[in-house]
């Protein structure tokens, strides 16, 4: 190869050329993350169905969704939570699953047992999932100094939500904060009751006398006309006109018992920027995307999204990119740090600028080798493939300098730089192509390992391997032909100062070499007993998957008293703010933002919480702060418990990096009960729990499910209703309206069917569809004993109080179910403080 190199030039110039060509080009096309791509294929099926207790939801929905979808071909394991209304089961497939098939798979399986499933339940969404970014890019804050909450909802869903979606690699699944529009009729119980009317009968108003049917057309004549009806009411207002009874006498209308009204449904999350109540929407990566090229394609669209909504104020907040293109440039600046300081040894012991230039140039043209095999590889640039990139750049250079001295050494002998470039390069050729396939003998391993081993070092040995190889072509091709075309022929050695120094260090370190052959024994000894000293070590040594990094941004999450009002959560996450303030200086922190709450929808599968007792703060740090993240996590964790006792607390320091490390759970280590009771389950968890507090190094210990949220059971004697002429139906809608809305029940008379939290049947108003409903005002809810005194109507229009035929029972239930298999469990979630895993196990 040398030989064909010396003859044909030009085709090495044009190959290093191209080398650098394609290598520019595959820069900027490579996707950026802060670790590589994860390939296994997993799938997330949500299901909805409003109201429903999660003990039912786990038993009828969920259960069933994983038995039909685990039995998708290469299924690897299953994860599963259960909230209110609320199922999300995750299906993991094997490796060498391809992502689309395991797509189909599950979406067919989940379809067919739609069948099965409880009658009224929304139809199962299937989507990709990515266990590795499970943590937002950035979040983009949506604020307004006139609009209220609603509104603000409205632009983040309709407007802001659709247009994100649009740019490349964005998934943009939900809005969290704001309160939800819905056109609802108010009911006046003392109202209702004095005219012998229940809610009931508002519901079968707005439904009879305000309906979408299309009608069609007819022909008359030669013309054939579109035929409009006025089914549906063009104003709010005028629901309120609507007839509720005709007969003797004056019509009674909606006015005289309820009052409808533009407004929003009963709120179950807020959310907080800087203390003032504000809307945001987390923003996330597909697959493969590029981390910085979405943050900045989100940004630029910002701009003409301002200019056509006005009075709304778009902000970029919690952006992880920034610490992606730190860790990025740390490494990049490393790796050149190590290759500036490389050539300055190659200057310093070769002693001429000439070879030093050849280093100079095929040093760079090696990585952009190892960047093309990234890139037809379908790699990214991540920390784990510069990280691989910054360990071999000096084995990059030493096949460089092996033939530049070698050629040096054959010219100081009195050959012509081609002569000696030929000679030089060929001698030198078999213990490089040795090395070279040694290197990749080392690293060919990685390919049997699997899971989160494959997935990181995988890239690892790509580039390296790339890399080594794109060096070992040049050492024989490019460096000969530059030695022989710009090296000048040498009459005699040279006999410089720098020569005369290299020589001498030589000659030491042969002196040095001979005493050592010559003392094998103690040698021997010498190196035994190192060995044995670094095994001790070695022992002590912690041991890690990868460092704790700051990433200049933490998040406490909270758990109050189970079934505590949001309202009043919101309450102590403004006081733990203040708290969170008086430890991190104004000076120090960027942002601060608190998710109180769940709406018990979509959002619901892209968050922590719960349920209302639940919320979390996040926290962002100031560029150049002071005192790390983990210092101040470390006082917050011993401040906050004191300050506000019975308050459960855990923190969170990792960012992106350990959410994936973490496979997308919210700690490093779970430990799973399983079993068929709960409560069972439950018991010895707190077992363990108690346990794992007092190992060293644990901290954060907390079981995720409750089962103790509180819960009335309504025991209705259907005999006793039988004999008012009430079925269990009306007497559960009813009840449900007084007391939470007409939203939570279907009635297929008029079609309440909910898609996503949204309804068929609804009112149209400024191109957006609204859900009509019915509740009474909270206001008018004083008690418990007020449901004992509701009056339903019965068949006879004769009313009953609901106290003569049911029994109320206060009990406690499961706020939330999570488990990893089909036969549930309890999951006991812990971190660590300053320990590794070998200390804690």
């Amino acid at each position: 190869m040398v030989k064909a190199a010396l003859k044909n030039p030009h085709a090495v110039i044009v190959l290093a050329l191209a080398i650098l060509v394609i290598g520019l080009t595959a820069i900027a096309k490579l996707p950026t993350d802060i670790l590589p791509t994860f390939k296994t294929p997993a799938v997330q099926i949500v299901t909805f169905y409003p109201g429903m207790p999660a003990e039912v939801m786990e038993k009828d929905i969920t259960t069933r969704l994983e038995r039909w979808t685990g039995q998708s071909n290469g299924i690897a394991r299953q994860e599963a939570k259960s909230m209110v209304g609320v199922s999300v089961v995750k299906d993991f497939f094997r490796e060498d699953i391809d992502p689309n098939t395991a797509m189909s798979q599950v979406t067919s399986l989940a379809m067919s047992d739609l069948f099965y499933l409880p009658p009224g339940t929304i139809p199962p969404m299937v989507m990709p999932f990515d266990p590795t970014a499970t943590i937002p890019l950035c979040l983009i804050s949506v604020s307004s100094p006139q609009f209220d909450e609603t509104k603000l909802y409205d632009v983040a869903y309709f407007d802001l939500r659709n247009r994100l979606q649009s740019i490349t690699g964005v998934i943009a699944p939900a809005v969290y904060g704001g309160r939800l529009r819905r056109i609802l009729a108010y009911v006046d119980p003392l109202k209702a009751q004095a005219r012998n009317l229940s809610p009931l009968d508002v519901i079968n108003a707005v439904r009879d006398f305000n309906v979408m049917i299309p009608t069609g057309t007819a022909k008359f004549g030669a013309l054939d006309y579109q035929i409009n009806t006025n089914g549906m009411v063009p104003l709010v207002a005028q629901l309120n006109d609507l007839p509720l009874r005709v007969g003797n006498g004056p019509p009674t209308y909606i006015r005289d018992v309820a009052k409808v009204e533009d407004s929003h449904q009963i709120q179950t999350n807020i959310v907080r920027v800087h203390g003032k109540r504000q809307v945001y929407i987390p923003i996330y990566r597909q697959p493969g995307a590029n981390t910085i090229a979405v943050v900045e394609s989100i940004k630029a669209q910002l701009k003409p999204i301002l200019e056509r909504i006005k009075g709304i104020n778009l902000d970029v907040v919690m952006d992880q990119s920034v610490y992606v293109r730190q860790a990025i440039r740390n490494l990049a600046q490393e790796a050149g740090l190590g290759f500036l300081l490389a050539a300055a040894m190659v200057f310093i012991f070769l002693g001429s600028a000439r070879p030093t230039g050849v280093v100079l140039i095929a040093l760079p043209l090696a990585v952009l080798g190892a960047l093309i095999g990234l890139y037809f590889t379908h790699q990214t640039l991540n920390a784990m493939t510069l990280g691989g990139i910054a360990v071999v750049i000096g084995l990059l250079i030493d096949e460089s300098i092996v033939v530049l001295e070698n050629t040096a050494r054959h010219l100081d002998s009195g050959m012509s730089p081609r002569e000696a470039a030929l000679i030089g390069a060929s001698e030198v050729m078999r213990p490089l192509t040795i090395v070279t396939i040694t290197i990749s003998v080392v690293f060919f391993p990685i390919v049997f390992m699997g899971g989160i081993g494959k997935f990181l070092f995988m890239p690892l040995a790509i580039a390296v391997i790339f890399a080594i190889w794109t060096s070992r072509l040049l050492a024989s091709t490019f460096v000969p032909v530059c030695a022989a075309r710009f090296f000048k022929q040498r009459k005699a050695q040279s006999e410089d100062g720098r020569e005369s120094w290299f020589d001498h260090v030589r000659d030491r370190y042969t002196r040095t070499l001979d005493y050592v052959l010559q003392s094998r024994r103690p040698t021997l000894v010498a190196t035994a007993t190192l060995f044995i000293v670094s095994m001790i070590i070695f022992r002590l040594i912690g041991t890690e998957l990868f460092p704790q990094s700051d990433a200049g941004q933490f998040t406490v999450k909270l758990r109050a008293t189970t079934g505590l009002r949001v309202e009043k959560t919101e309450e102590l996450v403004a006081k733990v703010e203040k708290a969170i303030g008086a430890v991190v200086p104004e000076r120090e922190r960027k942002m601060i933002i608190s998710n109180i709450g769940i709406l018990l929808d979509w959002p619901a599968a892209y968050t922590t919480n719960s349920g209302p007792q639940d919320a979390f703060i996040l926290v962002q740090l100031a560029e150049h702060h002071a005192r790390s993240t983990f210092s101040y996590v470390d006082e917050l964790r011993e401040k906050l418990p004191q300050q506000f006792p019975g308050i459960e607390f855990n923190f969170d320091t990792g960012g992106m990096l350990s959410a994936a490390l973490n496979g997308g759970l919210p700690a490093p280590i779970n430990v799973q009960v399983e079993g068929n009771k709960l409560e069972v389950a439950h018991q010895i968890a707190e077992k363990i729990k108690r346990y794992a507090e007092s190992v060293p190094g644990a901290v954060d210990v907390r079981i995720q499910q409750r089962l103790d949220a509180p819960q009335i059971n309504i025991d209705v004697d259907r005999v006793k209703a039988a004999q008012v002429g009430l079925t269990q139906e009306e007497i559960v809608k009813n009840v449900v309206t007084a007391l939470n809305s007409s939203i939570n029940f279907f009635n297929g008379a008029i079609d309440l069917r909910c898609v996503i939290g949204r309804y068929a049947q609804c009112f149209s108003r400024n191109s957006y569809r609204f859900v009509r409903c019915c509740q009474v005002k909270v206001a008018a809810r004083c008690g418990q004993d007020r449901l004992l005194f509701l009056r339903i109507e019965t068949v006879a229009s004769r009313f009953a109080k609901l106290m003569r035929f049911e029994r109320f029972e206060n009990c406690i239930a499961d706020v939330r179910l999570r488990s990893k298999c089909p036969a549930g469990g309890i999951t006991l979630l812990l971190d660590l403080f300053d320990q590794s895993f070998r200390v804690l196990y």
